[in-house]
């Protein structure tokens, strides 16, 4: 399956990176899904958790807010705080 490079940065450290299959995000206007080959795209985040899919298996990571960035089939994510949950 196709993967795309994902960053969550929090002020504090990298709390991940890595291959991933698929992103959902809590975006500013609502849920976002992030598949490999996305088009560009700059949003808001607020408060929630973010779904993560690597090799099928779906991890979760709540973050406060921030803003997600998606640009040449990586996803970067700068959080204000983020934990694995």
């Amino acid at each position: 399956m196709a993967t795309m490079k994902l960053e969550i940065i929090t002020p504090e450290s990298i709390i991940y990176t890595g291959d991933v299959e698929s992103v959902i995000a809590p975006g500013s206007e609502g849920e976002l899904g992030i598949l490999p080959h996305h088009a560009s795209l700059m949003t808001a985040l607020q408060a929630g958790d973010i779904k993560v899919t690597v090799n099928g298996q779906a991890n979760s990571y709540s973050v406060g807010g921030g803003f997600l960035e998606v640009k040449d089939n990586q996803v970067t994510i700068l959080a204000d705080s983020a934990v694995n949950s």
